[in-house]
């Protein structure tokens, strides 16, 4: 069957959580059917990940919306009482790019990933449409401004409201609707979860390696706490910094040689200034994080901003690794691995937690026996199943009731 899949983010390289998500989906689907992918790059480096996509899409078209742009778009149409996230996006030019392979393609099947992209699809659409929101961005923005003072609060709690009442808007207009965890659903479909389709994240299996041989450079730096993530991320900003200041010192105090690890592209000024710390280390990109995965002790997630699950939690739990984390991303893993979490939100508490897991080698066997059942529970291809029933449900009916398939077959 032939898609046309619209994406708010060029998916290549997969090097972001939103990306990653978007990257696979394509892959998997194009085994089976033909893709036509229309998409924002924010500059022309960005862009250039075309050629790659072009590998597994029968077309790629992709807009180059640089940052800045799209913010003053954005605060120029305020006055529209559209939430920013969908401002941002409006563009005549993908607007007629849509259209116009709409009016010379017939497609079995409109999918979107991400809503700031339904407003490219028109109404009557001419096919089937699903939705991936991923996440429930709008829950997101409401944490924003509980952590914020005004002004930003205000604006904050505005487009946590705007984008509320958008997303169910859309979750109505669309056939199915998806998002990456239960909590997502229970967001967006309200209590019971109507009409919309929980499809987990996978992830993508790393080269574990024996400590003994990684590089000298990270062997230097054992023992080590580590956080991985995009580090200009508002969350992951948020989430490092906290460690740093009110964790971190507990943990020093018993453990005087532990270093605390920040890996991730792009660190914003307020992640560098923490290197100044005892301890801290933020290394910017690496050539393969993993790496850094397989030298540590013990990952933590220690948010106190999440929306849907956090892959780089995943990322540990499959190579292994004990992750210590607080509740608000811990509910959006799954049962399979929620026993292997240490779960902790108030400083002392979350530093005692991992002090636990370096002081008892028990969390590390024991994370490590539970590696490779998880790692084949969440390849991308076992959680993408439940896509492919979706997508399936269209090519086989005529009818938009084929498309709700019995939950009890879409296990993933």
């Amino acid at each position: 069957m032939k898609i046309l899949y619209l994406a708010h983010r060029i998916p290549y390289p997969p090097n972001k959580g939103e990306k990653t998500r978007c990257f696979h989906q394509l892959q998997y689907l194009s085994e089976r059917h033909t893709i036509d992918l229309f998409c924002f790059a924010d500059n022309e480096r960005e862009a250039r990940g075309q050629t790659a996509l072009e590998s597994i899409c029968r077309r790629v078209h992709v807009e180059t919306l640089p940052p800045k742009k799209g913010l003053a778009r954005a605060a120029a149409l305020a006055w529209k009482g559209l939430p920013s996230s969908i401002l941002y996006y409006q563009s005549r030019k993908m607007q007629e790019a849509v259209g116009k392979t709409l009016n010379v393609e017939s497609y079995d099947l409109i999918f979107v990933y991400c809503s700031s992209m339904a407003q490219f699809i028109p109404h009557p659409a001419p096919a089937f449409k699903m939705i991936d929101f991923v996440d429930a961005d709008s829950a997101k923005w409401k944490q924003y401004a509980s952590a914020t003072r005004f002004p930003k609060s205000w604006f904050y709690a505005r487009e946590g409201e705007l984008l509320a009442r958008y997303e169910k808007q859309v979750t109505k207009e669309f056939d199915v609707s998806i998002v990456a965890t239960q909590q997502e659903a229970l967001e967006l479909g309200g209590g019971g979860c109507s009409g919309v389709e929980v499809l987990e994240n996978g992830v993508a299996l790393p080269k574990t390696q024996p400590v003994t041989s990684l590089r000298e450079e990270i062997r230097a730096l054992q023992p080590y706490v580590l956080f991985v993530g995009t580090m200009n991320y508002r969350p992951n900003v948020d989430a490092v910094t906290h460690f740093s200041e009110e964790i971190f010192p507990l943990l020093q105090k018993t453990h005087p040689e532990l270093r605390f690890l920040i890996v991730g592209r792009d660190p914003s000024p307020e992640v560098g200034r923490l290197a100044g710390k005892p301890g801290v280390v933020v290394t910017g990109s690496v050539p393969d994080v993993h790496e850094y995965i397989d030298g540590a002790a013990v990952a933590v997630a220690p948010f106190r901003i999440a929306q849907g699950v956090q892959n780089k939690v995943l990322e540990a739990l499959v190579a292994g690794l004990p992750v210590v984390l607080t509740s608000r991303p811990a509910r959006a893993i799954g049962d399979v691995a929620a026993e292997l979490l240490l779960v902790a939100d108030r400083p002392e508490v979350f530093a005692a937690a991992v002090q636990s897991v370096l002081e008892n080698p028990e969390f590390r066997r024991r994370a490590e026996a539970a590696a490779p059942a998880l790692r084949e529970s969440m390849k991308w291809e076992n959680r993408l199943r439940r896509l492919g029933q979706l997508v399936d449900s269209v090519a086989s009916s005529g009818n938009g009731a084929a498309l709700r398939v019995p939950r009890e077959v879409a296990v993933g």
